[in-house]
């Protein structure tokens, strides 16, 4: 990559991620609310970092549904196994589990 602010535009686009984990894992926000959040910053993150490349505002359209939806559906499905494990695993059996 040429253009130094493709490589800032990258590093917002890491974070949004790793912010979007963080906050479903440790529940600062509702989880419905931090996956919109998300989704629509990586769609703009994607789509600023096209068109800095020097793509057409359509390939960059597209590079920002297809790419920024992949990763933000990705990393909010990885988020929302384990936080949906750690409830799991934190919570007392059911009565018909118990052993007797």
């Amino acid at each position: 990559m040429q253009n130094p602010g493709g490589m800032i535009l990258y590093l917002v686009f890491v974070a949004i991620l790793v912010g979007a984990y963080l906050g479903i894992r440790r529940e600062w926000a509702p989880p419905a609310a931090i996956a919109a959040v998300c989704v629509v910053a990586s769609f703009i993150a994607i789509l600023l970092i096209s068109l800095v490349q020097g793509n057409s505002i359509y390939q960059a359209i597209f590079a920002g549904l297809l790419v920024g939806g992949l990763f933000s559906g990705g990393i909010l499905g990885m988020a929302w196994y384990f936080h949906k494990n750690e409830y799991a695993k934190a919570a007392p059996p059911e009565e018909s589990q118990r052993e007797e």
